[in-house]
């Protein structure tokens, strides 16, 4: 019995999304602030597979940058919250190892935008390169920090730079 309940878990693992937040894969992101070199967006996405899917919630709050045109399937469209200005400033709050099915995993980085009220809603980051493009999180795959200790999971875009919390 045992060895099956064990097995069970194992392979449901391999479908969960899994917030690692607090643990070494994480680390270098978490609490680390940025801010946008040029106008943003705020996007309200409804509609979504992943959030159809994590059952999260139907719409959630997205960013994306005015020169990025911004590509997400999804059924519903996105709607422009706001724009936000270059100096705006973020926070990573949480980081997600999210699976999408045989075409593997992605990462899905949550943030809190500083000075912004956005009602106790985190803002997610272009990071699943499942659904965004371009996506603002590297190596894009957690596979990749699986097999190589080396790489580090980052922010690499020219849409923001590091900045200190204010």
């Amino acid at each position: 019995m045992k060895a099956i309940t064990l097995t069970l878990i194992i392979l449901l693992s391999g479908c969960a999304a899994i917030d690692v937040s607090e643990t070494d894969l994480a680390r270098d992101l978490i609490g680390k602030c940025y801010e946008f070199r040029e106008a943003g967006e705020l996007l309200r996405t409804e509609g979504s597979d992943k959030e159809r899917v994590m059952k999260f919630t139907w719409s959630y709050l997205f960013l994306s940058a005015e020169s990025q045109d911004h590509h997400r399937e999804s059924n519903g469209g996105d709607e422009l919250v706001r724009v936000l200005e270059p100096g705006t400033q973020l926070k990573i709050r949480k980081v997600i190892n999210y699976p999408y099915g045989s075409a593997g995993r992605c990462w899905i980085v949550k943030a809190e935008l500083l000075n912004i009220d956005t009602k106790g809603e985190y803002v997610e980051l272009p990071s699943c390169w499942v659904w965004d493009k371009p996506i603002w999180v590297y190596p894009q795959s957690p596979y990749e920090l699986e097999h190589d200790s080396a790489k580090k999971l980052r922010i690499e875009t020219p849409v923001l730079r590091a900045s200190s919390c204010s």
